[in-house]
């Protein structure tokens, strides 16, 4: 059964990337008129409804030959943003907010996928961060938004990351599956669909998992927002979006139809995502459910970005590049 390597690129990987334009020889004046465009899908669940939206009739009648590819790396995700040939990527709101602070033109479309972060554990006895203390927790992409989140649903809770548990980080939620698995933590901080993963792999081998906290309730409880995170969602390129309004406006729409399909379908919207992801079709129906689904335009969604922004930044300003992004932010 297969695992999800890095999902978004990190903050790392967008410093060293624009740092880097000038040594790869790319330019973002290239463009890609006679080439079909690309809905470039992060490696996860979410990207289940891109696959669903570019497969539309209508989609395919009103920007003809669009085709879905997933990114495979952030060396792969870098070079096509320098060298505009990622007119149109899925990728997390504080990336796409990081790169567009650094001036690489990357506004947010849209939100499809408001939480996909669960704290998994052995022992279904864990039913309240409180009872998180004094254990060993797995967690991935240390500093990242992700580790963030989970510091901060802690604090909340009264408790100290540095003091009251020990945390210890692997590269990728990919890695931290089966480390997990084979007893290196008490508790996993896992996204989906390695959450999900673990699940099954546990049954499998024998080894009983839970999925026993929700990150997206404990930060809506706190924050008085809801189960609510603006997690992932397609960002754009300025060219793009001011060239050719009328093909935005047209995978917005059908972003919204797969999501409301995928919610009637959830069996055929696994079966026909899982060749296109490299994910068993299992894995994808069952952490369907896990990911909160839902497209609001971006510019909708300014409020809860921000608000999520700002919470982040209370531990890391540079998570986002040091600074709120102002409305051109904000597409669709």
């Amino acid at each position: 059964m297969a695992s999800p390597q890095h999902l978004v690129p990190t903050r790392r990987d967008v410093v060293r990337g624009l740092a880097a334009l000038p040594a790869l020889g790319l330019t973002r004046t290239r463009t890609f008129a006679a080439e079909p465009l690309t809905l470039w899908g992060i490696p996860a669940t979410p990207s289940a409804l891109f696959v669903r939206a570019v497969a539309s009739e209508r989609l395919q009648q009103a920007v003809p030959g669009i085709r879905f590819q997933l990114w495979k790396s952030t060396d792969q995700m870098r070079a096509g943003i320098a060298s505009g040939q990622f007119r149109l990527f899925a990728t997390s709101t504080y990336a796409a907010a990081n790169f567009f602070n650094r001036g690489a033109g990357t506004p947010m479309l849209n939100v499809v996928t408001w939480g996909v972060l669960y704290v998994m554990a052995r022992d279904p006895a864990i039913r309240s961060v409180a009872d998180l203390a004094g254990r060993s927790i797995l967690l991935s992409n240390k500093n990242e938004a992700p580790d963030l989140l989970f510091r901060l649903v802690l604090r909340w809770a009264g408790l100290d990351p540095d003091r009251d548990v020990r945390c210890e980080y692997v590269g990728s939620p990919g890695e931290a599956v089966p480390l997990f698995l084979a007893g290196r933590s008490d508790v996993a901080v896992l996204h989906e669909p390695a959450a999900t993963t673990a699940l099954l792999r546990g049954q499998q081998e024998g080894k009983p998992v839970y999925r026993v906290l929700d990150i997206a309730e404990l930060y809506g409880r706190h924050t008085g927002r809801g189960p609510r995170i603006p997690q992932v969602g397609l960002a754009v390129s300025t060219e793009l979006l001011n060239s050719q309004p009328e093909i935005t406006a047209a995978v917005q729409a059908a972003c919204a139809e797969a999501s409301s399909w995928i919610a009637a379908h959830p069996r055929e919207a696994a079966e026909l995502a899982a060749p296109a992801l490299g994910l068993p079709a299992e894995v994808i129906a069952a952490s369907l459910p896990h990911v909160r689904l839902d497209v609001v335009p971006a510019r909708q969604a300014r409020d809860d970005i921000e608000a999520y922004f700002k919470n982040l930044m209370e531990l890391d300003p540079g998570v986002v590049g040091g600074r709120l992004p102002d409305a051109a932010f904000y597409a669709g």
